[in-house]
């Protein structure tokens, strides 16, 4: 196997902090995995595996797409006999709630829709500016993780989650800190990603109020933070769901754009309804391992929806909900890369098996650090007081999470 890590403009590391403005990284940081005469047989495997999907995915792709669309905002779900719904009320629109108060009724909105579809679009959950500071953010923390990788190979899970020989260099995850490194080594108190998750989670935010409503209130558990990246000429993912069913939701998850996606650059298709044990899922799942024509059926008739994200935009879904990630084009038909920001918490009541591990780095992993937690660091306005530089409620500093 031979790794090579192309590092542009990595001189901007040197920059003392966020205090000072970077100059912006550019976004062609890759980390390329090739096998070398020789290497290693999981690398192998591991481009056999991606081959065999990419070939999956591409059939599903002619099945799904004359009845795919655009995922918009939620509407109101029609109950029998016509009528709106009680939650929303009569009018529909997101200032018709009872209380008066139009972020009420639109957030009661997202959660009808939520029940109904495992999927929501919720636009501007970040301002413009901080989107910008988020996507600068991420692109340090790439670079950081790069070098420290190349610098010692066995790194690479605590940073990217999987070990240098199945490094996907189109496709993959960076582990994020709580508190940015650059932010860190400047003894910047509250930077960019304190500021990032401030703004997503303080109570009354649109984001905490749904990990609220669907997680079990400030009990919900810390359970993935990180950067989603592609590259330019990234495959389509095959459809699957991130947890299995089960009655209780276990997990949901927001994917947060720091610039604007176009579908060019790969956006990710939901099937909405699939998070309840249906005939669609039981046609999708249980027809893949039986091989009896009723995935292939159900697929051609379902109606996938494909989120197009502004900067600052988000998707939020129930994981138990069936998606896929679409092709990231050749850079001479729209293709570049892209990052996500993905946020997810866990639901304590559900019982049965995630098989979901958190993508979390993993010093921040099987602590059960909850909601409460991380906005009791967040929103403590003590003169001088550095959020996540302390302990956390099991008497064990929070650290980068990398030990």
């Amino acid at each position: 196997m031979v790794l090579t890590v192309s590092l542009c403009a990595f001189g901007a590391l040197h920059n003392a902090a966020w205090g000072r403005r970077a100059r912006p990284l550019q976004s062609s940081l890759v980390m390329q995995l090739t096998q070398a005469p020789g290497g290693s047989g999981s690398t192998q495997l591991f481009l056999d595996m991606k081959k065999a999907m990419t070939a999956q995915a591409a059939k599903e792709k002619e099945l799904l797409e004359p009845n795919m669309s655009e995922l918009g905002l939620p509407k109101p779900k029609r109950a029998r006999g016509g009528k709106t719904s009680r939650k929303t009320g009569s009018s529909g629109g997101f200032g018709g709630g009872g209380d008066g108060s139009g972020a009420t009724a639109a957030h009661d909105l997202r959660v009808e829709t939520m029940e109904a579809d495992g999927v929501c679009y919720v636009p501007g959950v970040l301002s413009k500016a901080s989107a910008v500071m988020l996507r600068e953010m991420v692109l340090d923390e790439l670079a950081r993780a790069y070098a420290a990788v190349e610098a010692a190979p066995e790194t690479s899970v605590g940073r990217f989650n999987v070990p240098v020989e199945t490094h996907d260099p189109f496709r993959g995850y960076l582990l994020l800190p709580l508190r940015d490194e650059a932010s860190v080594l400047g003894n910047v108190a509250r930077g960019p990603m304190v500021q990032i998750l401030q703004e997503l989670l303080a109570p009354g935010s649109q984001l905490g109020r749904l990990f609220e409503s669907t997680c079990g209130g400030g009990k919900a558990e810390f359970y993935d933070l990180v950067a989603l990246r592609t590259e330019p000429g990234a495959a389509r993912q095959p459809l699957h769901s991130d947890t299995p069913y089960q009655k209780t939701a276990g997990l949901f998850c927001v994917f947060i754009a720091t610039q604007d996606v176009p579908f060019s650059m790969g956006s990710t298709l939901f099937l909405p309804g699939t998070q309840k044990n249906n005939a669609q899922r039981q046609a999708i799942v249980d027809g893949a391992q039986y091989a009896d024509g009723r995935r292939g059926a159900m697929l051609g008739k379902v109606k996938g929806r494909y989120s197009m994200l502004k900067a600052g935009d988000a998707a939020f879904f129930d994981m138990r909900t069936i998606h896929a990630g679409t092709a990231n084009f050749a850079p001479e038909d729209g293709g570049a890369q892209r990052l996500l920001f993905a946020l997810t918490f866990r639901n304590r009541k559900a019982r049965e098996p995630l098989e979901h591990a958190p993508n979390l780095r993993p010093g921040y992993r099987n602590r059960g650090i909850t909601l409460a937690e991380l906005r009791s660091e967040l929103g403590n306005s003590e003169p001088d007081y550095v959020p996540f530089a302390g302990l956390c409620g099991d008497d064990a500093p929070y650290g980068d999470g990398l030990s």
